[in-house]
């Protein structure tokens, strides 16, 4: 050998071996083994498909390489060839050493060669020089591809190339692996052609869609059960090119396909509809001509359904059905374009809800919800057929009034909205009454934006609740200061926060057993430059209103910390410090992020810091319990303020991780007059201690109230008796003087 193992591929080393082990001669031109006629006769007449179409892609082969010496062979699945074509020289040397049509070329009989291996490994071979077992084939490179030609397998052989070494080249390989695969691909394809009416009511029965087959004329060869049902269609029938599917069905017959095209399809016998997505490829013959078309409808009417819900969700409430913010927006806008062209005129009514969130606070949402629904539906009833209702959101609604046909109509109606809230609202046992503050704005000839319009509704809207609310107000134009005047408001309100002034005021908590101060309750207040000291009463609903509580909860926490840390420098005792929490903070996820990022920012221990949160905002269940369960395991305290005033409940007590309960003042003020509140205080204490419970009540103002709440062994309270709210300074030397 001119090379050495270490040189020569694993596969060639390999075969190599195996035939040493066969004891067959190298040096030995080995004697060809070929089968009988009879046996090659059966065999070319089993690779018929194959040399049906083996002419055209030999033909092309050979013009590829045209000009270099070289033999196709083909063999089957045994190693023996069939065919021989090519170069006639190469065939006469091989003719010389008895190698024809009917010889095998398997390794026990040859030696190392490209077919067996190409066979064996399935996979393109290539065998050059001397890495053939025999010296006498050193001169040749041979190039060999598996190919099968039956759709389960069964049918394979190799087709393969022969050359003199001077003419090898890896290109011979690329070029044959090519053409076996485009050869394949064509039997496959003609064998399809030729299985179809055996396969096709298989196939066609057991698709999930509808299947259609038809002849180039339009007529139905071949039809589901599921199409059927579709179309009202049957075999046999033409298909009407003027029906929507029929057109699209022309349309195939002329050469084009169709993919996913949605539309439409209307059953002819029963009328029932069907939106389906039609999918379609025209169908050839071995010459290329278009003989039939192929037709898949796949039924997508209930995800159809589904997306039509979907819009339809996008653009109304899904609570109320009412058209939502956006359909109010889009709907606006094509209003004033309307408007720009056509003589008309609109109002705006923006209306709100007075008292909405008390009433929603106090019964659950689930009862708010369904005075939501039972307002939405007494304002469809009384608006006239051009007036549009929209709900915008929480307690907020808007209608539309279109070409009006004077300011008597819209006042009226706007008077009708109001007598319509006199009417009581029944809720279960519950009745009681709402009001509503509506505030309304005309387009202005010649308007082009939706901003002012709204702004001056919205303007006109906050005079109504300021003049008592449950009343009307059509805008005037020297209300637009009072807009101007807000918005300088959250400004100022936002810049404050920035520049530290607001502060945080501390009231004192006693432990009624050892009258110390064990506790503060941070409470904001802001010196403003002109109106002076404004108390959290008039600061957080504002804050609320224009949509910086979390940023004001967020200042409070931060303020508090700061103080703890402050004091812990100081080296003064640890205190605990209560903050409330606003619905917009709690319900949040945010909150617990902000609270760890407080505690490790200012490294404070936890038990230090306890946040109030009202009975309302527990009442979200959903959010509420995961969200307290996380701060609960930051290690903060957890506290229900003004409890026994909203919607009490003992599975929120039970399940909920909280510390402290927090008896609203209301019940402390006529502690020593009222025996009810007596025993409703009475009930909250006995219940905190059964479920081991701290109580702390508010608004203690008395030594009375104080020595009655301690002999309901109270806890701890909090009031003007023992301390109004005071700056820090205040608070200092309050606190550490007393529990010195």
């Amino acid at each position: 050998m001119e090379k050495s193992e270490e040189q020569l591929p694993l596969f060639i080393i390999e075969s190599i071996k195996r035939c040493e082990k066969l004891g067959m001669d190298r040096d030995a031109i080995p004697q060809p083994y070929n089968i009988s006629g009879q046996q090659l006769s059966e065999t070319l007449f089993e690779f018929r498909k194959l040399f049906d179409v083996l002419d055209f892609f030999a033909n092309q082969l050979l013009q590829m390489i045209e000009g270099l010496p070289f033999i196709l062979m083909i063999t089957d699945e045994n190693c023996i060839l069939l065919d021989i074509l090519g170069d006639a020289e190469i065939k006469g040397a091989m003719e010389a050493v008895g190698i024809k049509p009917g010889s095998s070329f398997a390794e026990k009989r040859v030696g190392t060669n490209s077919i067996d291996l190409a066979l064996r490994l399935n996979q393109p071979m290539q065998v050059i020089g001397n890495q053939h077992y025999q010296p006498y084939l050193h001169g040749n490179a041979c190039y060999s591809v598996p190919f099968t030609f039956e759709s389960n397998g069964t049918k394979k052989g190799t087709i393969s190339i022969s050359t003199f070494l001077d003419y090898q080249s890896p290109l011979l390989l690329a070029m044959l692996n090519s053409v076996v695969n485009s050869i394949e691909r064509e039997i496959q394809l003609r064998e399809s052609n030729t299985r179809l009416n055996i396969l096709n009511q298989v196939v066609i029965e057991s698709s999930k869609n509808g299947i259609i087959e038809l002849d180039k004329t339009g007529k139905i060869t071949e039809i589901n059960t599921i199409a059927e049902n579709m179309t009202g269609w049957e075999k046999g029938i033409l298909v009407d090119e003027t029906i929507p599917l029929g057109s699209q069905i022309k349309d195939i017959l002329s050469g084009n396909d169709l993919t996913d095209r949605e539309m439409w399809i209307t059953n002819e016998k029963n009328s029932k509809k069907t939106v389906a997505l039609v999918d379609g490829i025209p169908l050839y013959n071995e010459l290329g001509q278009l003989t039939a078309a192929f037709c898949q409808i796949k039924d997508v009417t209930e995800r159809y359904h589904i997306q039509e819900r979907l819009n339809y969700l996008a653009f109304h409430d899904d609570l109320t059905g009412l058209p939502n913010r956006r359909s109010f927006q889009q709907k606006l806008i094509d209003s004033l374009e309307r408007l720009k062209i056509e003589k008309g005129n609109l109002s705006l009514f923006l209306l709100d809800l007075d008292r909405f969130k008390f009433i929603n606070d106090t019964l659950g949402h689930e009862k708010g919800d369904w005075l939501l629904v039972e307002i939405s539906n007494r304002l469809r009833d009384f608006l006239p057929n051009h007036a549009e209702l929209f709900r915008m959101g929480g307690d907020e609604f808007t209608i539309l009034l279109n070409d009006f046909q004077d300011m008597d109509e819209v006042t009226s109606i706007a008077s009708g909205i109001i007598e319509l809230f006199k009417q009581s609202f029944v809720i279960e046992n519950y009745e009681f009454q709402m009001s509503s503050s509506i505030g309304v704005s005309i387009y202005q000839d010649g308007e082009k934006d939706t901003i002012p319009l709204i702004r001056r509704a919205d303007t006109a809207m906050y005079r109504a609740k300021e003049n008592g609310k449950n009343n009307f107000v059509l805008y005037e134009a020297n209300m637009e200061h009072r807009y101007f005047e807000k918005l300088m408001f959250q400004q100022e309100l936002t810049y404050a926060m920035e520049m530290n002034h607001l502060e945080l005021y501390y009231q004192p908590q006693v432990c009624l057993y050892t009258q110390e101060i064990i506790g503060l309750e941070a409470l904001i207040r802001w010196n403003h430059p002109k109106f002076g000291l404004i108390m959290p009463g008039d600061i957080i609903p504002l804050a609320e209103e224009l949509g910086i509580a979390n940023l004001l909860g967020e200042f409070v926490l931060q303020k508090a910390c700061q103080q703890l840390t402050e004091w812990k420098r100081r080296g003064l005792p640890p205190i605990k410090i209560a903050i409330n929490l606003s619905p917009q903070d709690f319900l949040s996820h945010a909150i617990v992020e902000k609270v760890q990022d407080a505690l490790a920012q200012y490294d404070i221990d936890p038990k230090l810091l306890e946040l109030e949160i009202t009975e309302s905002m527990a009442m979200e269940v959903s959010n509420a319990i995961s969200i307290m369960e996380e701060l609960n395991q930051l290690g903060v305290q957890i506290a229900i303020d003004d409890f026994g005033k909203g919607f009490s409940s003992l599975s929120y007590l039970k399940n909920f991780p909280i510390h402290r309960l927090k008896i609203d003042r209301s019940f402390v003020n006529d502690i020593l007059i009222d025996p009810n509140d007596a025993k409703i205080i009475t009930g909250i204490i006995h219940l905190a201690q059964t479920l081991d419970l701290e109580v702390i009540a508010e608004g203690v103002e008395t030594k009375e109230q104080a020595d009655f709440l301690n002999d309901l062994k109270c806890d701890e309270v909090q009031g003007y008796f023992y301390g109004k709210p005071v700056p820090v300074a205040e608070i200092e030397e309050l606190v550490f003087q007393n529990n010195k």
